[in-house]
């Protein structure tokens, strides 16, 4: 009942943001036959074109801003709209009611992340080209771990601020919090320490700089820092909501 009901408070977010990202991909995927290859990159790799667009383009972005938003929600939300004293008589502890919340969040996150898998190999298919699934599913990887991050960031700004509006906002500028930190000399000279490097790796081994293909090594250590990170957020999350007087 409470993963059901976490469904339904989060998804017209998620339905927004999956129909959001699936258009995006089929729609610059569709359009390679008429602006591939560039008039000023006559030999680029279609591969390489698809990265840049897909995976280091404005996919990207709406990726980033839909996974925070995954987060927001709860009880916060539910006492503005009144009906949070119904939720808090249920016979579970605010961990057992926010668990189902982030839980939900994390799979509509994983979710967001495979679609390129799906949408760019048959988008591709469709006007004569080809895009290795192979790779598609290792840059999804990629997406689902920076992800956790910005989910468990929307988690903890609606725990921890009052207003619905508020939370909203923090959760935003989290990721351009990151990108600040990111963009310091002393980030710029250690590039596996940016998720957004690590989303689409550039700048990493993984990516080859010639095809933009995901044949390299994936950056373990990179992605078991940002895990921990998401499970420090979230633990603060719910350290916060067992002590928050609703």
């Amino acid at each position: 009942m409470l993963y059901y009901k976490a469904w339904l408070e989060s998804r017209m977010r998620f339905l927004a943001a999956a129909t959001v990202l699936s258009l995006y991909c089929v729609t610059f995927i569709r359009e390679a036959r008429v602006n591939f290859p560039p008039v000023f990159e006559p030999r680029l790799p279609f591969t390489v074109y698809v990265w840049r667009g897909i995976y280091d383009g404005v996919d990207t972005l709406v990726f980033i801003l839909f996974a925070a938003m995954l987060g927001l929600g709860g009880l916060e939300r539910e006492r503005e709209l009144g009906s949070d004293g119904f939720t808090l008589a249920l016979p579970a502890t605010r961990s057992q009611l926010l668990v189902p919340r982030v839980a939900v969040a994390m799979i509509e996150m994983i979710a967001l992340a495979a679609i390129p898998v799906v949408v760019v190999p048959l988008a591709s298919a469709s006007i004569g080209r080809s895009y290795p699934v192979e790779h598609a599913v290792r840059f999804a990887l990629l997406f689902a771990v920076t992800g956790g991050l910005w989910v468990s960031a929307g988690v903890l700004s609606s725990v921890l601020l009052t207003g619905v509006y508020t939370s909203l906002v923090a959760s935003v500028l989290t990721p351009a919090a990151f990108a600040a930190v990111a963009a310091t000399s002393a980030a710029r000279r250690h590039p596996a320490v940016s998720p957004f490097n690590v989303m689409n790796g550039a700048r990493l081994p993984i990516v080859n700089r010639v095809t933009a293909l995901a044949n390299g090594p994936l950056p373990w250590a990179s992605l078991c820092a940002f895990i921990a990170i998401s499970a420090v957020l979230l633990g603060a999350a719910f350290a916060v909501s067992r002590r928050r007087d609703f």
